[in-house]
């Protein structure tokens, strides 16, 4: 009976572990984290239509802020998220108002984005505290 149950145990491990990895990765195509002082990825393509995430995942306050005026986020602090949608396709450079030397682009496209894919949009967003 101890070995069903271990048997049983090791089963429920390996689900859970298999589920968490498969929704972990649907979400991280379209995620930027700011961390160390950096948006990573820097550059994020993206196709029209979607939704991108900014988590700071960093020790200090930041935010994102488009370069045309498109988007801002407000302070973000540490745990913090940004969602903005793009719905027309272009290069949208943006940065961090309070570290000016930590920049990014999200590039929109018709097709489906490669693999360090890039974003745009022209909906707004709001901070989200994880």
């Amino acid at each position: 009976m101890d070995r069903n149950l271990i048997f049983v145990g090791v089963f429920l491990v390996l689900g859970i572990v298999a589920v968490s990895g498969c929704t972990s990765n649907q979400t991280s195509g379209n995620t930027v984290t700011i961390q160390n002082m950096a948006f990573n990825p820097s550059t994020l393509n993206v196709k029209v239509g979607t939704t991108v995430t900014w988590i700071n995942k960093d020790s200090v306050t930041h935010d994102v802020v488009s370069d045309t005026g498109l988007f801002n986020s407000g302070n973000l602090t540490n745990g913090m998220s940004y969602n903005y949608t793009f719905n027309q396709t272009g290069s949208f450079p943006y940065h961090c108002a309070i570290h000016p030397s930590m920049t990014g682009t999200i590039v929109v496209s018709t097709n489906a984005p490669s693999s360090t894919g890039s974003s745009n949009s022209t909906s707004g967003g709001s901070g989200i505290g994880y």
